[in-house]
């Protein structure tokens, strides 16, 4: 005997170690410490008996000690019941001596830790959460944390914390979510940057649910309405938030937007830290709990881990798309648990051109987000430059704008985010148009109320019901159906295609129309007005995807939808009337019959008095249903596909006759790359929309020395007649 003994559990009969060090003259005491682990081993199990040699040593001369101390812990032990349903305090006491089990340790590390730092608004912990191994979620009882790390079910700890989601928004991007957009007011779409807008979109459908639900802060279940903003960013983004957000000078920023919106007293804080330690979600509580509730709603801040603000698909060679998008589809897992626990829905997703948008859609896709989580009514915005601003200002980067246009059309609307998302309709927007901003967001905001408060009669429309607008959607969907909206590849016997477009994409912008201006249509005062409205409506919905005046034809439909606050019906002595917006609204859908539209399609909505506080007009939203390949072929007809550029020439020297030089398709060998890129990416969706643009690439380029095929985009007999002059 050296350093341990050996004795027989008094049930078991089996032998068990025993550290000598634990054993006292009188009764031990119990010490709920943990232990120091070896010094010369990098294994570190808590409450194991891992001792140093220079701590455990036994004095060998102190015999009468130790037998004594012996003797007194086997009589503890044999006096004490055995069981399972055994819970007094001397087994608690055996376990603190004997900590050796044969079954690992599988609850996670619980660790408590009141220092902190931030600021008024925003607080974090004073120690981050370390780098590598799991996910690491906050939970916050006033100023103080408790920090746990998620080793199990993501479901449990979102039940834990309480963190149950009755409807969210996703934003992607830098120009979806305002990112670099500078913290302030802004008259057409109410407050900037990426927390305030947040927290405004947030307080709205807090105040719409309490409003729809006759005062009430909790659902049919008993919890507290609680929403969710999901944010992607790029690496740069991010940094720049969260450092931000820690500066004293926050204090002096976002109080005056915060006062702007109301609220006189919000918390952020930290709930969230990724495996590499960044953070990726805040909790936020807001302090009059009457007029908001007692929720913890969240802001996720999703890392795309990558830069961010590029729009090149060409660094998919690099082979890190499966990386990134793993470690975002672990992130993904804690608000879609959210959104399941609580029956919620996802109003809308808003995404950009940029490569953050292509790895948020692609991890949408590894996550497994279930089409059920979205609203009936949900839609994906898609921000876009206008094409006369392309050419107008980025005149040396039209071919590779147009490029990523058609690149994110393809892989949004026929490939397998197309399949995963199959319904929700593609509307795109300019993003310079700051009233577009407003008007989405407030849609995501009917459509997310409408599931929470289905038959609720302050969502109604002034004409028909619910089902009405959307069956009319669907018929129309059906009249316009057809052959050539189906991409083929023009090589024969092609082992892949053809692709089918899941998914309506419409074109889409907003105008806001004074109470003077509904009457003068209503009364049809100005013949020309309608068609001044129209006009400028089809200009700036078709600028959208070609520069060329009169290139895109009409749509199979157009939806015209007036958003009308509720306050605006109810006030007395008031020119606005069901009677009167109808008649306007049936006026401007004249305008538009005469501009070559075949159907418009008229809805008219009454607007909780929560979502549009800051409104006073009525705002009519515009949406012209196109076919896909007629906005990829308008889109990329929009710059010279076929133009030549000059990559080697013979020097100019007498000694040299011959000017040979040589030229390529600068455009071709662009599409080259990037279906390069998507096939050599090692992830396979990606790989899978490598072909359908490999597919939409031949259509351009054929094997004839790279000339045009005869074929345009979109069924297998689309023939287009070939012009002999060069294009």
């Amino acid at each position: 005997m050296t350093e341990d003994i050996f004795r027989k559990r008094p049930i078991l009969g089996n032998r068990i170690l025993v550290p000598v060090r634990d054993v006292t003259n009188t009764r031990p005491d119990v010490n709920l410490n943990q232990p120091e682990p070896q010094t010369n081993s990098n294994l570190n199990i808590p409450e194991n008996n891992q001792n140093s040699s220079d701590k455990d040593t036994i004095n060998m001369n102190n015999n009468d000690q130790f037998n004594q101390s012996l003797k007194a812990l086997e009589d503890m032990i044999s006096s004490t019941p055995s069981g399972p349903q055994d819970a007094s305090p001397l087994a608690d006491e055996k376990a603190s001596i004997h900590p050796v089990s044969s079954a690992p340790i599988s609850k996670p590390v619980i660790t408590s830790n009141n220092g902190t730092k931030g600021n008024i608004f925003f607080k974090f912990p004073s120690v981050e959460p370390p780098f590598g191994g799991n996910i690491h979620s906050l939970k916050w009882v006033g100023n103080k944390y408790q920090e746990v790390e998620a080793a199990g079910s993501t479901s449990d700890y979102v039940r834990y914390n309480s963190w149950h989601l009755n409807g969210a928004t996703i934003w992607i991007g830098t120009s979806a979510t305002g990112a670099v957009d500078k913290v302030g007011v802004d008259p057409a779409s109410g407050v900037t940057g990426l927390i305030p807008q947040a927290t405004k979109q947030i307080a709205e459908l807090i105040r719409s649910s309490k409003e729809l639900s006759n005062g009430k802060a909790v659902d049919g279940d008993g919890r507290p309405y609680q929403f969710a903003v999901i944010a992607v960013l790029g690496g740069q983004d991010h940094k720049a938030i969260c450092n931000a957000m820690e500066g004293l000078e926050a204090n002096k920023i976002y109080r005056p937007v915060f006062d702007h919106l109301g609220i006189k007293g919000v918390a952020f804080r930290a709930a969230l830290y990724n495996s590499m330690g960044d953070l990726f979600a805040l909790e936020v509580t807001f302090a009059n709990k009457e007029k908001y509730g007692h929720g913890r709603h969240l802001i996720f801040l999703h890392k795309a881990n990558d830069i961010g603000g590029g729009k090149s698909d060409e660094s998919l060679i690099e082979g890190r798309l499966s990386n990134q998008v793993s470690a975002l589809s672990k992130e993904f897992d804690w608000w879609i648990s959210g959104l399941e626990r609580a029956g919620g829905r996802i109003g809308s997703i808003e995404t950009t051109l940029g490569g953050t948008a292509r790895i948020g859609r692609y991890a949408l896709l590894a996550s497994c987000v279930p089409r059920s989580l979205f609203a009936a009514d949900a839609f994906e915005v898609v921000n876009l430059d206008s094409a006369e601003w392309v050419k107008e200002n980025l005149p040396s980067q039209i071919q590779e704008y147009r490029s990523n246009f058609a690149t994110t059309l393809l892989r949004t609307a026929w490939g397998k985010a197309g399949a995963r998302l199959h319904g929700v309709p593609i509307v795109l927007v300019n993003r310079f148009d700051r009233s577009m901003i407003r008007t989405r967001r407030m849609r995501a905001n009917i459509a997310t109320l409408r599931h929470m408060f289905l038959g609720n009669t302050k969502l109604d429309l002034l004409q028909g019901d619910i089902s009405d607008e959307r069956i009319a959607i669907q018929r129309e969907q059906a009249i316009t159906e057809n052959k050539f909206m189906t991409i083929h590849d023009t090589k024969k016997n092609s082992k892949f295609g053809p692709w089918e477009q899941q998914r309506r994409i419409r074109l889409s912008t907003s105008i806001s129309l004074t109470p003077s201006k509904v009457l003068s249509l209503a009364q049809g005062e100005d013949p020309t007005l309608a068609q001044d409205v129209a006009g400028t409506v089809l200009e700036r919905v078709r600028g959208l995807a070609t520069s060329q005046n009169d290139a895109l034809p009409a749509g199979g439909f157009t939806v015209v939808d007036a958003l009308i606050p509720t306050r605006l019906l109810e006030q007395t002595g008031n020119v606005i009337t069901k009677n009167v917006v109808s008649k306007a609204i049936e006026t401007i859908a004249i305008g538009l019959r005469s501009s070559g539209v075949d159907k418009p399609l008229i809805n008219i909505y009454k607007v909780p008095d929560p979502l549009c506080a800051d409104v006073d007009d009525i705002i009519v939203q515009f949406s012209e249903d196109q076919p896909g390949t007629n906005i990829l072929i308008v889109s990329t007809d929009d710059v010279e596909t076929h133009s030549k550029r000059t990559i080697m020439a013979n020097p100019n020297l007498r000694a040299i006759d011959n000017p040979t030089v040589s030229t390529v398709f600068a455009f071709g060998r662009l599409l080259g790359r990037m279906v390069t890129a998507h096939l050599e990416s090692k992830y396979h969706h990606c790989e899978d929309d490598g072909a359908l643009i490999h597919a939409f690439h031949r259509h351009y380029y054929g094997g004839n020395y790279g000339n045009r095929p005869n074929l345009l985009v979109g069924g297998t007999d689309r023939i287009r007649k070939k012009k002999d002059t060069a294009e």
